[in-house]
């Protein structure tokens, strides 16, 4: 594909002649000799570069660029300047001007800056499409009053470098706050770094988090970048802080407390500049009072709190968010769906959500995957939420004891946790509020296995 370029010049002969050498070299050109025409021509046409004079009659190239980088600014402009106005062009970069030539300058100059400015440009759309990507998969979805009261104090502290603590469910978004906070910032642009404190052995997390030396320890067999070097100069997203040990906990509140890193194997501390958000689904205060959490930690993290309700509390933000999923999933899985039954979006709206946003995401997801209907109907949902309504699994029998029924009750629940945390046995295990060896226990008391489950 050939680009297009603009050219804008009151020498109708150099302008000609320009033209055909860019042709030649397999660029598409358009001219213009008059300066107010050009103005109309670029803003109603594609152009992938402009090359423009500066000085012309009427309106002389400083006040022509002023006006196109008015009307946009991904199109990279290249000043052509004549003998003593070389001062003119370095003011034209300062106001926006990609570069600038001379007219004298060999023609191999010329396609080299227009081809630069131009791989620039592709760069910038790139990007652009990329963080439109981006938003859209990580947007906060919800029309509730709670919603849009953490959407305000998003805005209002995204600009800060306050540290901020978000609570909530497992579920509930808490990542996509931190990132929203994290693209409103002053920091947007700069690496956003997530890690789950949970999810790594507490021996790991440290060298994960500050990195360490060739050599440090047994297994250190080059130097490693911890998270927050790798961070440096934008956000870093501390998941289930709840989780990190005592010992870890102190060294992360010197992190805090001077800005400064201390890489295991270095002697000495490196400066870092980090926005920390840390978030948990647990209950801080209580792990402070029961000797797990430090207290110190708490106040330095808890500067700005942001609370998630879980969907449950909001159901007025179910029908913006199956929308939202339905449209993502009918494009990702190229599906006809347009929309939900208003029977199958009161069946959403009546279910717990224990899971929240994420079980509700699954939940869009598995029926788009199965489907060929346009409108999701309320027997797809029924099949999406386990094939019968719960009722009708745990149903009322006079011939039952209190302890088989409680039996079932429980396996049912502890089927449901399963599920809603995609089969990990940690995350089940806390939401559950038992460790992992009570879990594994039940789930063989009860014969539950996940491929049986799938396969019901």
């Amino acid at each position: 594909m050939a680009f297009k370029v603009f050219l804008i010049d009151d020498d109708v002969v150099y302008l000609k002649s320009l033209k055909e050498f860019l042709e030649v070299n397999n660029f598409q050109a358009e001219i213009s000799s008059n300066p107010r025409k050009a103005v109309a021509t670029f803003q109603n046409k594609e152009f992938d570069c402009v090359l423009l004079d500066l000085k012309m009659p009427g309106l002389d190239g400083i006040q022509l660029l002023e006006k196109f980088l008015e009307i946009r600014t991904d199109v990279p402009i290249i000043m052509v300047s004549g003998e003593g106005t070389i001062p003119l062009a370095i003011k034209a970069i300062r106001m926006g001007a990609y570069d600038f030539i001379e007219k004298s300058d060999d023609p191999n100059r010329i396609l080299i800056t227009l081809s630069n400015a131009i791989e620039k440009r592709k760069l910038f759309l790139e990007k652009s499409v990329l963080k439109a990507q981006i938003d859209e998969t990580y947007s906060i979805v919800g029309q509730s009053e709670a919603i849009q009261k953490i959407l305000d104090k998003i805005e209002m502290v995204a600009r800060s470098n306050a540290k901020v603590l978000i609570t909530g469910e497992s579920g509930t978004g808490k990542e996509l706050v931190a990132r929203a906070i994290h693209n409103n910032s002053l920091r947007a642009g700069k690496p956003f770094v997530k890690i789950n404190c949970a999810a790594i052995p507490s021996m790991l997390l440290e060298s994960e988090l500050f990195g360490h030396k060739k050599g440090a320890f047994t297994g250190a067999h080059q130097d490693y970048k911890g998270k927050f070097l790798v961070a440096d100069g934008g956000t870093l997203f501390l998941d289930e802080i709840g989780d990190m040990s005592p010992e870890l906990q102190a060294k992360l509140l010197r992190v805090l407390e001077n800005n400064e890193v201390e890489v295991i194997g270095n002697p000495l501390p490196i400066k870092v500049d980090v926005r920390l958000i840390a978030a948990t689904n647990q209950n801080l205060p209580q792990l402070i009072r029961d000797g797990k959490f430090r207290e110190d930690l708490f106040h330095r993290l808890n500067v700005i709190q942001v609370h998630i309700p879980p969907l449950r509390e909001r159901p007025e933000d179910i029908p913006p968010l199956a929308d939202h999923f339905i449209k993502m999933f009918a494009q990702t899985y190229n599906k006809p769906v347009r929309g939900i039954s208003e029977q199958a979006l009161q069946i959403l709206k009546q279910n717990e959500w224990t899971g929240n946003i994420r079980e509700l995401r699954n939940v869009i997801e598995k029926v788009i995957v199965l489907t060929d209907k346009e409108i999701i109907d309320a027997q797809e949902i029924n099949e999406a939420l386990g094939s019968a309504p719960t009722a009708q699994r745990l149903s009322f029998s006079n011939g039952k004891s209190l302890k088989k029924a409680l039996e079932e009750y429980e396996k049912f629940y502890i089927e449901q946790t399963l599920k809603q945390h995609s089969w990990k046995i940690l995350d089940s295990a806390k939401a559950l509020d038992i460790d992992r060896t009570a879990l594994f226990r039940k789930m063989r008391k009860f014969g539950i296995q996940k491929d049986d489950y799938v396969r019901s």
